[in-house]
């Protein structure tokens, strides 16, 4: 009797989860945290069930990567409640991924969901939480549609405009003029005088000059990052790019010219100042003194075989070794220089069996074919005899070469399949390289369409 009695107690602990979709959300009086706490509290005592353990987070509903939410999980495996109360069903989940790996914890340990304002059927949860993704989805895309429908009309689809500007009564884009005016000060300074961005940032930072937020300060990467804003010239471009929510975080995906809206912004530089920044940003960019303290003869040159994409230029001017468990590091004479793969070392393929080329022996065996060209007058006179021969001949030698280009790239593409068929590459890093490959195999169709 005493063991039965002890049972049913044991049967009456509950968990409760209380979760909002954004913080905003977390401190509106309706579905706030603390009053889906107070509500769920109020429930338990009504049921007679013993709050033993309390989780609420800011999350999304349809991703199951939510800290709280797989701590509850857990503490289900391990028997520490009986019963799962939430506020409402959708609190649990708004999606199948979710839904699947709660109903997984549910069968197997025998624990009840239970919710406060609707009631949950066992059998149907999944495809209530399937539902309610679709509604989710739908939700979203009708608020695309009209952020579209806004641009369309020159209106400003969200309340964030470029630093410069403001939303006028009627919605569309108008000039802020204190901002406006160190905008075009910043253009004038880095064109006309020549100026770099932290010489720029500087003077700002000194002057006082008005932020793009409250208590931020002017450095050199948001100048630079203003100088490069296309709509300093007119135009704001809407639908560039468009952010998929998924269980690994934000993807963003890059969309095509043509389903871009633009909406027109009073200019406040000429286009032939913008166009003029842009080229010097460039320039400075790979020519300056800080991105060149060690010679590379092939920096911007080189490209990996396998992945198509550039080398790096790395050097390294310290080493250290070891000896009897002592690490002992001492200054090299003479920096080591080395190539790296970017693909490598930034997107973490494996392309190669090395990531790195040392740079003495590469550029020994590329100067030498340098030198052979330079020590026999014949082939400089050659060369330049055939820029000079009838344009059809000289044509089809470049249609010729740009063929040979364009077959080029497409092998790249196949390696690419290739590594990732062996197992080298995983899906993700594939359609990035797939991405980067009909970039230039786009250039390179353009280009021999023009020779054609």
């Amino acid at each position: 009797m005493a063991r039965s009695i002890e049972r049913k107690i044991e049967a009456n602990r509950a968990a409760i989860y209380a979760r909002v979709s954004d913080k905003s959300q977390a401190e509106e009086d309706k579905t706030s945290l603390s009053e889906q706490t107070i509500d769920m509290e109020a429930y338990c005592e009504s049921r007679g069930l013993t709050i033993t353990a309390r989780y609420q987070e800011v999350g999304r509903g349809w991703s199951k990567k939510r800290p709280e939410f797989q701590r509850m999980l857990a503490d289900a495996r391990e028997g520490r409640f009986d019963t799962i109360v939430c506020w409402k069903s959708d609190r649990l989940s708004r999606g199948m991924y979710p839904a699947a790996a709660l109903m997984e914890v549910v069968e197997a340990y025998q624990t009840r969901l239970e919710a406060v304002m609707d009631s949950i059927d066992m059998k149907t949860f999944g495809l209530m939480a399937a539902i309610g993704k679709i509604e989710l989805d739908n939700f979203r895309e009708r608020a695309s549609m009209g952020k579209r429908g806004k641009a369309k009309q020159g209106r400003m689809p969200n309340g964030s405009v470029p630093y410069g500007y403001r939303i006028g009564e009627d919605g569309k884009p108008v000039v802020y003029e204190p901002e406006a005016e160190i905008v075009r000060r910043i253009f004038r300074q880095y064109v006309h005088e020549d100026m770099v961005g932290l010489a720029i940032a500087r003077q700002l930072a000194q002057d006082n000059a008005p932020t793009w937020r409250p208590g931020s300060r002017w450095h050199n990467a948001y100048v630079c990052a203003l100088l490069g804003k296309e709509v300093y010239k007119g135009t704001w471009w809407y639908g560039k790019a468009r952010w998929v929510a998924t269980e690994g975080g934000d993807q963003v995906y890059r969309q095509p010219e043509d389903t871009w809206i633009g909406i027109p912004f009073p200019p406040l530089v000429d286009e032939q100042t913008w166009d003029r920044a842009q080229l010097i940003k460039k320039q400075r960019t790979s020519l300056s003194k800080r991105n060149t303290k060690v010679f590379y003869l092939l920096q911007h040159l080189l490209r990996c075989a396998e992945c198509g994409l550039l080398f790096a230029c790395r050097s390294k001017t310290r080493m250290t070794t070891k000896y009897k468990d002592k690490s002992y590091s001492y200054e090299l004479k003479t920096p080591q220089r080395h190539y790296h793969c970017y693909g490598m070392q930034r997107e973490r393929l494996r392309c190669r069996e090395r990531p790195y080329i040392r740079a003495d022996r590469l550029e020994e065996l590329v100067w030498s074919e340098v030198k052979k060209v330079v020590q026999n007058p014949d082939l400089i006179v050659e060369g330049i005899e055939s820029l000079d021969t009838q344009e059809d001949g000289g044509l089809v030698k470049r249609i010729a070469g740009a063929e040979r280009e364009f077959r080029g790239v497409q092998m790249e593409e196949e390696r690419a399949i290739g590594l990732y068929v062996s197992g080298k590459i995983a899906e993700d890093q594939l359609d990035h390289q797939r991405k980067l490959i009909l970039e230039r195999l786009e250039a390179a169709r353009a280009k021999l369409d023009d020779y054609r």
